[in-house]
């Protein structure tokens, strides 16, 4: 499989966190847009409890703006954008220049969304050259352990926004939960033993369990 230092598997692991992050939320955030657009409130203070972030926004739409492009904010969509390519920059070596091009060209997309009065074709461009930047890196990084540290981080986002936007259904939710293992144990990484239990019975269906127990489990499973 290859060993990874414990710097590479940080940023490897983060790269796969961010783009996710990215990915996801512009697709939620988008499906909002829609209907601000379609003249329907937006409960946005409980989106911004579920996220856990705070909510200093003044209605629907300048949540949507700022929550996509306020760059002082760490948290944002942008700031997301800005730290995916960081670390795609420090690992061009490892995932290669022409899949670190597909990360420049969704940051140029995302600078071009926070022009725009009317974001939602740039937004889908971002969200394309993640995509295309997903099947580069496949072909490009030829470790395996590199590939499914970078998936690992991917599962662990995609899982977190799952849950705290309850968007899946248990079984989607199990699906993953699976999919985050089998990737574990083809990497070097170093997991908690408590919250593998956990997400372990979760995904094997072995009895109910809490969800803010499992979110906590998620996020504490790899010590990076």
């Amino acid at each position: 499989m290859g060993t990874v230092t414990l710097s590479k598997q940080n940023r490897l692991f983060w790269l796969g966190r961010y783009t996710e992050r990215v990915y996801t939320t512009i697709q939620f955030l988008s499906e909002l847009y829609d209907r601000i657009i379609d003249g329907k409130e937006v409960d946005y203070p409980a989106v911004c409890r579920t996220l856990g972030i705070p909510c200093p926004y003044t209605d629907s739409e300048d949540f949507c703006r700022r929550y996509l492009f306020d760059r002082t904010d760490p948290g944002s969509v942008i700031s997301s954008v800005d730290n995916m390519l960081g670390n795609g920059m420090v690992l061009r070596e490892t995932i290669s220049t022409p899949t670190l091009a597909y990360l420049q060209m969704a940051y140029s997309a995302m600078e071009l969304a926070e022009k725009s009065d009317s974001p939602r074709l740039e937004l889908q461009w971002v969200q394309d050259d993640i995509m295309a930047f997903r099947g580069s890196f496949d072909d490009s990084v030829d470790t395996e352990t590199a590939r499914n540290i970078t998936k690992c981080g991917s599962s662990v986002e995609r899982i977190s926004l799952m849950l705290r936007l309850d968007t899946a259904d248990d079984a989607a939710l199990c699906r993953e939960l699976q999919k985050l293992l089998n990737r574990l144990y083809k990497t070097d990484l170093t997991a908690s033993q408590e919250a593998l239990e956990v997400v372990t019975r979760k995904a094997m269906g072995g009895g109910e369990v809490d969800r803010c127990r499992l979110l906590a489990s998620v996020e504490g499973l790899f010590l990076v």
